[in-house]
């Protein structure tokens, strides 16, 4: 099954969910070509097609696990913030742990920011990988250690990974609120 076709079957059981279980969190619609298209040229490169077409179904999720699925507008001022830290220096002496997987910074203007949680962390697109990263592969941004592994191998497995939790049970929606439930 191709990216895309991965994408729109996470969200099919994803919108499923959410409508049988959550109906009063209405999913907003998708985001206009144009503005993808603004986001790419402001960040100097293409967006994943597998993002693209995610985008172009729901322009964020405000209530999505632990935070919200960032919109277009959410994408590029989470990544106008992150890259003007790195652009002022903030980060220059930053001692990182080595980690293949990942290139040696703190941020990289090469993460596309797709989910915030409520703690100011993001999860972001590698699309410039460590020699033993894969381009598209999903990592954790901790805003005070820095970047993580991955957690998933791209999109489409970040999505269907939320697709399973939900359907396995580990989300309610209760009091308005999209929240996981504690493991007893």
């Amino acid at each position: 099954m191709a990216q895309i076709e991965k994408v729109n079957a996470a969200w099919d059981r994803i919108d499923k969910w959410y409508s049988e279980n959550f109906a009063t969190a209405e999913l907003p619609g998708g985001a206009a070509a144009a503005d993808i298209t603004a986001l790419e040229t402001h960040m100097s490169f293409t967006l994943p097609e597998e993002l693209k077409a995610s985008l172009m179904r729901h322009n964020g999720v405000g209530y999505w696990k632990n935070g919200e699925l960032l919109s277009v507008e959410g994408i590029k001022m989470d990544w106008e913030c992150w890259t003007g830290l790195v652009d002022d220096g903030t980060f220059d002496d930053w001692k990182g742990e080595d980690n293949a997987f990942l290139q040696k910074c703190w941020w990289n203007k090469s993460w596309i920011p797709i989910h915030a949680d409520d703690c100011g962390n993001e999860y972001c697109i590698d699309m410039n990988p460590g020699p033993k990263g894969t381009v598209g592969q999903i990592i954790f941004m901790d805003r005070e250690v820095g970047a993580f592994a991955p957690c998933n191998s791209d999109f489409a497995s970040y999505l269907e990974e939320f697709a399973n939790e939900l359907e396995s049970g580990e989300y309610s929606a209760d009091g308005g609120y999209l929240g996981k439930i504690d493991e007893k």
